[in-house]
Parts: C-alpha cells; structure tokens; sequence
C-alpha cells in the first residue's frame, strides 16, 4: 500500500511517461520517427539560407515538411486517439525545495512538455503565414510576421531540449534511450487505432505537400521572389 501510494504520488508530479519506466523506455517507433523528423525538419529550415539570392527551396522544403508532419500528427490524434500527457502538463509543479535541485524536476519537465505543444502550434502558424506572403514580395508585412515566428520557433526548441536535458541529468533518465536508441516496443503507438490513426495523418501531410508542390506551385513562387530581390538589389548598385 505505501509503495502504492508513493508511485501515485511521483505520478501526479512528474508524470506517467516519466514514473513508468517499462513504458517510458519502449516509445513506439512511429513515434520516435514522428519526434526526430519534426525536430530535424524544424533544424534544417531554421539553419539553411532564406529565399534570395537563388537559394532558399531547402528552406521552404524544411518548412512545409515539418507542417506536413504536423498535420500527421494531428491526424494520428484525432483518428488514432494517441494522446499526448496533457493532464500532467497543465498542472503546475511547484519545486520541492527539501529535495534541492532534484525537486524542480518536475517543474522542469512540465516546462518541456508545454514549451513542446507551444511548439507544435507555432509551425503552421509560421508556415502558413510564409505560404500567404509569399506572393507579397520581399517587403510583406506578412512574411515579416513570419520571421518572428521563426524565432519564437527556435526560442522553444532551444528551451524544450534544455528542459529535458536537464530534467535527465537531475533525475538520471536515459533520454537519449528513451527517446532514440532503447528496444522499441511496437511500431504504432495506441495498437491498431493508433496505427490506423498514423496511416490517415500521414495520408494528410502527404496531401498536404502534394498541394503546396502541386497546384499552389511554391517553387515558382519561391523563384519570384528571388528574381524580385535580385532586381531590387541591381537597382539599388546602379544608384
């Protein structure tokens, strides 16, 4: 009854994924795919060149792949119903000073979780916004929106690896384990649903691309707005 009542109690502070250590080092494949394809696509389109001077399809391809894994998951949610620990993040953990540093554990990886669905929400924010501005031309006010949704972007990224960094070295997890490299227990997370669910959400970011690619044409928008900033920029050395 006490060990009961103490793996409850660790439970409502940092969490089942976290308490649960069977569970918490099996993260299905699909799932581990799902994280680091995000966090690489999020990586590449923050790190490569912006469209001008000829360059910036990396960019734009980085981008709209991260929105399609997005919708991907989207989709595995609603039709797979795998759901993230959102219970646990909304509840506010206030450190545990008699323990030191190992009582902001939990604040800790409650942080890393809410700075993860902050950044979740804010990739089709920004991508969508690029994909209207666009057409606007260098000096849109729309693709300056965007920019700064870049950087909010990479802010909650740096905090969320920072939180959960931190959270394995105060608590001795295995993140990497966890997270990358320990025996999967399965290929879709939720069983059959789950599967079925990641199948749809992919169908859905599939389509997604196969639109932006398709008939919303964005190479040759991205090239427009190229030439247009290489015209601006010949003008300007013949003043």
């Amino acid at each position: 009854m006490l060990v009961t009542a103490q793996i409850a109690s660790a439970r409502r502070q940092c969490g089942p994924a976290v308490v649960n250590a069977p569970k918490a080092a099996s993260w299905a494949i699909g799932k581990r795919v799902l994280h680091w394809a995000l966090a690489l696509a999020v990586l590449v389109a923050l790190i490569a060149p912006k469209p001008e001077g000829g360059r910036g399809l990396v960019h734009v391809s980085a981008g709209v792949s991260a929105l399609a894994l997005v919708f991907m998951r989207i989709g595995w949610r609603l039709f797979g119903d795998v759901r993230p620990y959102v219970k646990d993040a909304w509840r506010f953990k206030a450190p545990d000073l008699s323990k030191g540093l190992r009582g902001a554990a939990p604040l800790l990886m409650q942080g890393a979780r809410l700075g993860g669905f902050a950044f979740l929400a804010f990739i089709p924010f920004a991508v969508l916004i690029a994909l209207v501005g666009i057409g606007q031309g260098e000096d849109s006010l729309v693709l300056e929106a965007h920019e700064a949704a870049g950087k909010v972007i990479m802010v909650l990224a740096i905090a969320h690896a920072a939180a959960v960094i931190a959270f394995s070295a105060l608590m001795k997890f295995d993140v990497v384990g966890v997270t990358l490299s320990g025996a999967a227990r399965s290929v879709f997370e939720g069983g059959a649903r789950g599967g079925l669910g990641l199948i749809v959400g992919g169908a859905i970011g599939i389509s997604a691309l196969v639109y932006v690619w398709g008939p919303f044409d964005l190479a040759s928008k991205v090239s427009a707005l190229n030439d247009h900033e290489t015209g601006a920029g010949r003008e300007e050395d013949d003043d």
